[in-house]
C-alpha cells in the first residue's frame, strides 16, 4: 500500500474501529460476559431489593451480563468494568415532571437491601455508582476497599450512615470519590486514610458530619492530582495551621456552610488554579481580601451568606476580568458597585440582594451597559436600598432571563423599553415602590416565561392587551397591587401558564369564566378579588391537578358538591396541595376532599352538619393531611372518633362551632400533632388519657368549652414542648398540679374561670420561657409545624377584653388563673417570670401580702389581683413597672400611701377602691371604699373650718404624745450600744414613709383653705 492509498483508507480504518468499539461498549459486538461476573452479578442483584423491577433484564436466560441494564463490559475481555444502579435524585423527577404526571415516592423507585460482597469478584471492576438509593443508613461495607480496580466510586445520596470506614483508603486507582449525603447520618472520625488516595481528582463530602477531623487540610494537601474538593456543611473544625499548600491542580473548592469565623482564609491566596470557590454561609468577620481581587482566572465567586463580611466592593473587582458568576449577597457589604464592574465583560449572573449599595439604581445600569449587557442573564439586586427610576436603556439587555429588583425604593413607572427585553423568561419587581400603570409595551415581551411584580403600588386596567404576545408566559405573579383585570367573557390567557398570583386584584362579582381554558394550571391565587357568585362545576374538576389553590377572602358562596370522584395522585408518595376557601359564605356540608390535599382551610363559612363524612369516607384511602383548619362554622354533633386514618395531621382546628360530646379517644392516635384548637364549641367530660401519647403538642386550647375533671398529671409530664396552654372558661376542679411546672416552654397559660382550688405552685419559676424576653421558642408558633403557611393563633383576655393574637403571637407572655377558689399567698417565685406580661390572679381569696418584688417583672403591661383578700402595703417596686398601663388591686385589704410614680398616679381610682385603709392618689381621700365624703351638717357649710379644726386638734395632740414617747425610747437606748443602732436604722427606713403621709396630709390642707 503506498502512501497516497494509505493516507486515504486511514480515516476509514479509524471511524470503523471507532463504531466497532462504540458497538462493544454497548454490548452489540461484544462475546459475553464472563461467567463468573454474571454469577457475582446475580448474587449483587439477590441482595437488593427492587421494587419497581428495575433489574428484570438481570436473569439466568440471559447468558450475556453486558446486555443488563447499567452494565458496561470491556470490549475485548467481556468482563464487566462498570455498573450503573444510580436512581433519578428528587430534582430531576421535578425537572422531568413537563407533561404534568406525578412520579411515585422516592423509596418506592430505589433500591434498597444490602450491598454483596460478591462485588469482590468483579476483578476488573473500574465504576461503581449506587447514588440516590436508601440503604436505610446501614453502614458503607469495609469490603469496596478491597476492590482494587476502582476508579470511580459514587456513592452520593445513597442512604448510608454511620461511620465511613477507613478501608476506603486502599483504593490507591480511585479518582473519584463521590459520599455527598442528605439522607443518612454518617461521620468520621478522621481523615488520615484519605492520604491513600494518591490518584484522587474528585472528592465530595458534602453534609457528612467531619467535626473530629481536627486535621483535614493536612491531609487534604497530600492529595497532588486533586482537582475538585467539596466539603459543604461539614461542621469543620476551624482551620489547621499550615506552611505550604499544594494545591496546584486544584480548580473548584466549596467550603461553605461551615461557619468558619475570623478573616478570610491566607493560604487561599497561594491556589492561583482557582477557577471555582465558595465560601458562602461562614461567619468571616474582615472585608474582602485584596489578594482575592487578584484572582483574574477566577469564574464563580460565592461569598453569600457571610454576615460579618463588610466593609466596601473594591475597584479592584475589575481585575477578575473571567467572572461568569459573582453572589456577594446576604453580608453586611455597603458602598455602591464600582464603576470597574464595566470590565467584568464575561458576567452572566450578578447577585447583590441584602447588601447596603443605597445608589440610584440607573447608575447601576450606566455601569453594567458598557460591557456585561451583551451576557448578563441573571440579576438580582433586590433589598438592596436602591432609590430612583427604572432606566430606560433596562431594554437593552437582551439577555437577561431572571430580573429581581425587589424590595428597593424605585419609583415611577415601568419604562416603555421593558419590552424590548425580548430574552426575559423571568423578572421580578416584587416588593418596591413601583406606581402607575402597567404599560402596554409589556405585551411586546414576546420571550417572557416568568414575571413577578408582586406588592407593589401598580394600580388601573390590565386588559388583553397586556398579555397578546406573551405566547410563552408561564408564570404571572402581581398579588398586592391595585389592578383590575379587563377581559371579556370570550378572552383567553396565554395557554401555557401553569401560575397565576392575582390576590388583591378586581376581578369579579362573577368567577373569571377564562380560567376554563388553561389546561397546564397547577396554581391559582385570586383571595380577595371581589368575586361574589357561585363556582362553575367545571372549576372543581380543573382543581384535581392545582398544587396551590387560595380563593379566600371572598363573598362566594353555594353548596360544594362531593368531589369524590376527582383522582388521586402522588408526588414522592406525599401530596402536594393546599386548598384554600376561608372567609367565604360556602354552605351545606363539608365537602368530601381528594385525599392528597396536605393543607385544607374552610374555616369562616357557614358549613353546617356533622363531621363524620367528611373524616370517616373512604377509610381505606391514604391522608396525608397536615393541617386542617375548619374553624368559624355551624359544624354540630360529636368529634367523629376515626382520627387513626389521619396520622400526617399536624395542625387541627375545629374552633367556634357547636360540637358536642366527649373528645374521643382516637384523637390521641395523631402523633404528630402539634397544634390543637377546639375552643368555643359544647364538649363535655374530661380529656382523653390517649392524648398524652401526642408529644409533639405545643398548642393546645380547650377553652369555652364544657369539659370536667382535675387537670390531668400527666399532662405536664409528657407534653413539655407545650407553648400554649389554654383551658379558659370550664369545669376544671381539683388542685393545679406541680408537674405543669414542667412546660417550661410555655408562652401563656390560661386556668382562668373554672373550679380550681388549693394554692398557686410555687415552681412557676420553672416557666424559662414566661422569665426570658428571647423569642426563640416562637419559632413553634410560625408554622415550623408544617411546610405550608399557617400562623399560630389564640384568643387571650387581656387588660379585661378578649383579644386575638396571630403574627405578634411569639412576643406574647401571658399567665391567668382568675376566677377560680386558690388559696394562700401569691408566691415570691413569679417576680423571676421577668419576660411575663400579663398577670391576673383576680377573683380567688388569696391572702397575704403582694411580693414585695413585684417590680423585678420589669416586662409587666397588665396586672389584675382584684377581689382576693390580700393584705399590706402596695410595694414600692410597683413603681418601677415603667411599662405598667393597666393595674386593678380592687376590694382587697391593703392599706397605706399608693406608691409615687407616673404609671400609678396615672391610673383610674377604680383600680384601688375596695381597699379600706388605702391612701394616695389616684384616690381622692384615705377610705378608698367609695364612701362620700362627710356632709355639710358634720363639717359646716362649706366643710373647710371643721377642717382646719381637726387638723389644729390633730397637731396640739401629736406633740406631748411624741415628747413623752420620744424620752421613753431614749433612756434605754442611751445605755444599749446594740439597740441604739438597731433603733436608728428603723428610724430611717421610717422617715421616708412619715414624710409621705405628712406630706399628703398637708397638701389636702392647703387645698381645702383653697390656696
Amino acid at each position: 500500500m503506498n502512501a497516497s492509498t494509505f493516507s486515504f483508507a486511514f480515516p476509514w480504518l479509524l471511524f470503523s474501529a471507532t463504531i466497532f468499539n462504540f458497538g462493544l461498549s454497548y454490548g452489540s459486538f461484544s462475546a459475553g460476559c464472563i461467567e463468573s461476573d454474571r454469577e457475582a452479578l446475580l448474587r449483587f442483584k439477590h441482595e437488593l431489593i427492587d421494587p419497581l423491577n428495575r433489574l428484570a433484564s438481570w436473569r439466568t436466560v440471559d447468558a450475556n451480563c453486558c446486555r443488563w441494564s447499567g452494565i458496561i463490559c470491556d470490549n475485548f475481555s467481556g468482563h464487566v468494568v462498570e455498573i450503573h444502579l444510580r436512581s433519578l435524585s428528587e430534582d430531576e423527577y421535578f425537572a422531568s415532571d413537563a407533561s404534568g404526571q406525578y412520579y411515585e415516592y422516592r423509596r418506592m423507585s430505589t433500591f434498597r437491601g444490602k450491598i454483596s460482597p460478591s462485588l469482590l469478584n468483579l476483578k476488573h471492576l473500574k465504576y461503581l455508582d449506587l447514588s440516590n438509593n436508601n440503604f436505610d443508613e446501614s453502614l458503607i461495607p469495609k469490603f469496596l476497599g478491597s476492590v482494587k480496580s476502582l476508579r470511580h466510586l459514587d456513592l452520593a445520596n445513597a442512604g448510608f450512615g454511620g461511620m465511613i470506614p477507613h478501608q476506603l483508603g486502599n483504593l490507591s486507582n480511585l479518582q473519584y470519590l463521590n459520599l455527598h449525603s442528605v439522607y443518612g447520618t454518617p461521620y468520621v472520625d478522621n481523615l488520615s486514610w484519605i492520604s491513600g488516595l494518591s490518584s484522587l481528582q474528585f472528592l465530595d463530602m458534602t453534609f457528612l458530619n467531619l467535626s473530629q477531623a481536627t486535621n483535614w487540610l493536612n491531609v487534604i494537601n497530600t492529595l497532588p492530582s486533586l482537582r475538585e474538593l467539596h466539603f459543604s456543611f461539614c461542621h469543620l473544625p476551624s482551620v489547621p495551621p499550615i506552611l505550604n499548600v499544594n494545591f496546584s491542580s486544584l480548580s473548584i473548592l466549596d467550603l461553605s456552610g461551615n461557619f468558619f469565623q475570623g478573616p478570610m482564609f491566607d493560604f487561599l491566596q497561594n491556589i492561583t488554579s482557582l477557577k471555582a470557590l465558595d465560601l458562602s454561609f461562614n461567619d468571616f468577620n474582615s472585608s474582602i481580601p485584596n489578594w482575592l481581587y487578584g484572582f483574574s482566572h477566577l469564574e464563580f465567586l460565592n461569598l453569600r451568606g457571610n454576615d460579618q463580611l463588610q466593609g466596601k466592593i473594591s475597584s479592584d473587582i475589575g481585575n477578575m476580568t473571567s467572572l461568569i458568576d459573582l453572589d456577594l449577597s446576604l453580608t453586611k457589604l455597603e458602598g455602591t458597585i464600582p464603576a470597574s464592574f464595566q470590565n467584568l465583560c464575561n458576567l452572566k449572573s450578578l447577585i447583590l440582594w441584602e447588601t447596603k449599595l443605597s445608589q440610584e439604581i440607573n447608575d447601576i445600569f450606566e455601569i453594567l451597559f458598557a460591557c456585561a449587557s451583551n451576557g448578563l442573564e441573571f440579576l438580582n439586586l433586590s433589598g438592596c436600598q436602591l432609590s430612583g427610576h427604572l432606566p430606560n436603556n433596562i431594554g437593552q439587555f437582551k439577555h437577561l432571563s431572571r430580573l429581581d429588583l425587589s424590595t428597593n425604593y424605585i419609583s415611577g413607572p415601568l419604562p416603555i423599553s421593558l419590552g424590548d427585553l425580548t430574552l426575559v423568561k423571568s423578572m421580578s419587581l416584587s416588593q418596591n415602590n413601583l406606581n402607575g400603570t402597567l404599560p402596554v409595551s409589556f405585551g411586546g415581551l414576546r420571550e417572557l416565561e416568568e414575571v413577578d411584580l408582586s406588592y407593589n403600588l401598580l394600580e388601573g386596567d390590565v386588559s388583553a392587551v397586556h398579555f397578546s404576545n406573551l405566547s410563552k408566559l408561564q408564570s404571572f405573579r402581581a398579588s398586592g397591587n391595585q389592578l383590575r383585570l379587563s377581559v371579556g367573557p370570550n378572552w383567553k390567557p396565554p395557554s401555557h401558564i401553569y401560575e397565576i398570583d392575582l390576590g388583591c386584584w378586581t376581578i369579579g362579582p362573577q368567577f373569571p369564566h377564562w380560567i376554563h381554558s388553561l389546561k397546564y394550571l397547577t396554581s391559582l391565587n385570586l383571595s380577595n378579588s371581589g368575586i361574589a357568585s357561585t363556582i362553575p362545576f367545571w372549576f372543581w374538576n380543573m382543581s384535581s391537578n392545582f398544587h396551590y389553590l387560595n380563593i379566600s377572602y371572598n363573598q362566594i358562596f353555594g353548596v360544594i358538591s362531593n368531589i369524590s370522584s376527582i383522582p388521586h395522585r402522588q408526588l414522592l408518595g406525599f401530596s402536594d396541595q393546599l386548598v384554600d376557601l376561608s372567609s367565604n359564605s360556602f354552605q351545606g356540608p363539608l365537602p368530601y376532599m381528594f385525599s392528597n390535599v396536605r393543607a385544607l382551610y374552610l374555616s369562616d363559612n357557614s358549613f353546617s352538619g356533622p363531621m363524620s363524612k367528611f373524616l370517616c369516607y373512604k377509610m381505606h384511602e391514604p391522608r396525608y393531611l397536615e393541617v386542617l383548619d375548619l374553624g368559624g362554622n355551624l359544624l354540630s354533633g360529636e368529634m367523629p372518633d376515626c382520627w387513626m386514618k389521619w396520622k400526617h395531621l399536624e395542625v387541627l382546628i375545629l374552633r367556634d362551632n357547636k360540637l358536642s360530646g366527649n373528645i374521643p379517644w382516637s384523637i390521641g392516635t395523631l402523633s404528630n400533632l402539634e397544634s390543637l384548637h377546639l375552643r368555643k364549641n359544647n364538649l363535655s367530660g374530661k380529656i382523653p388519657l390517649s392524648l398524652q401519647n401526642c408529644t409533639s403538642l405545643s398548642t393546645l386550647d380547650f377553652g369555652e368549652n364544657g369539659l370536667e375533671g382535675s387537670i390531668p398529671i400527666w399532662m405536664g409530664e409528657t407534653l413539655a414542648n407545650m407553648v400554649i396552654l389554654n383551658l379558659r372558661s370550664n369545669k376544671f376542679h381539683g388542685h393545679i398540679p406541680k408537674e405543669i411546672c414542667l412546660m417550661n416552654s410555655l408562652y401563656i397559660l390560661d386556668f382562668a374561670d373554672n373550679n380550681l382550688s388549693g394554692t398557686i405552685p410555687k415552681c412557676l419559676n420553672n416557666f424559662s420561657a414566661m422569665a426570658s424576653k428571647d423569642d426563640s421558642i416562637g419559632i413553634l408558633l410560625e408554622g415550623d409545624a408544617s411546610s405550608w403557611p399557617f400562623y399560630e393563633s389564640t384568643f387571650i383576655v387581656t387588660k379585661g377584653n378578649m383579644n386575638g393574637y396571630s403574627s405578634i403571637l411569639k412576643f406574647v407572655r401571658f399567665l391567668d388563673l382568675s376566677n377560680n377558689k386558690l388559696m394562700g399567698e401569691i408566691p415570691k417565685e413569679i417576680t423571676s417570670l421577668q419576660g411575663l406580661q400579663y398577670l391576673n390572679l383576680s377573683q380567688n381569696s388569696l391572702t397575704g401580702k403582694i411580693p414585695s418584688n413585684i417590680g423585678a417583672m420589669e416586662s409587666l403591661e397588665a396586672v389584675d389581683f382584684s377581689q382576693n383578700q390580700l393584705f399590706g402595703e402596695i410595694p414600692q417596686s410597683l413603681a418601677e413597672l415603667t411599662f405598667l398601663s393597666y393595674l386593678n388591686l380592687s376590694f382587697n385589704n391593703l392599706s397605706g400611701i399608693i406608691p409615687s410614680s407616673t404609671q400609678l398616679q396615672s391610673l383610674s381610682s377604680s383600680s384601688f377602691v375596695g381597699n379600706e385603709e388605702l391612701g394616695g392618689l389616684p384616690l381622692k381621700n384615705c377610705s378608698a371604699d367609695g364612701a362620700t365624703p362627710p356632709t355639710g351638717a358634720e363639717t359646716g357649710d362649706d366643710g373647710k373650718e371643721s377642717t382646719s379644726f381637726a387638723w389644729f386638734n390633730f397637731y396640739v395632740s401629736i406633740a406631748p404624745g411624741f415628747v413623752v414617747g420620744f424620752w421613753a425610747v431614749l433612756g434605754p437606748l442611751v445605755f444599749n450600744r446594740r439597740w441604739r443602732l438597731l433603733y436608728f436604722s428603723f428610724l430611717d427606713r421610717l422617715w421616708d414613709k412619715i414624710i409621705s403621709v405628712v406630706y399628703v396630709h398637708v397638701v389636702r390642707v392647703i387645698r381645702g383653705h383653697g390656696f
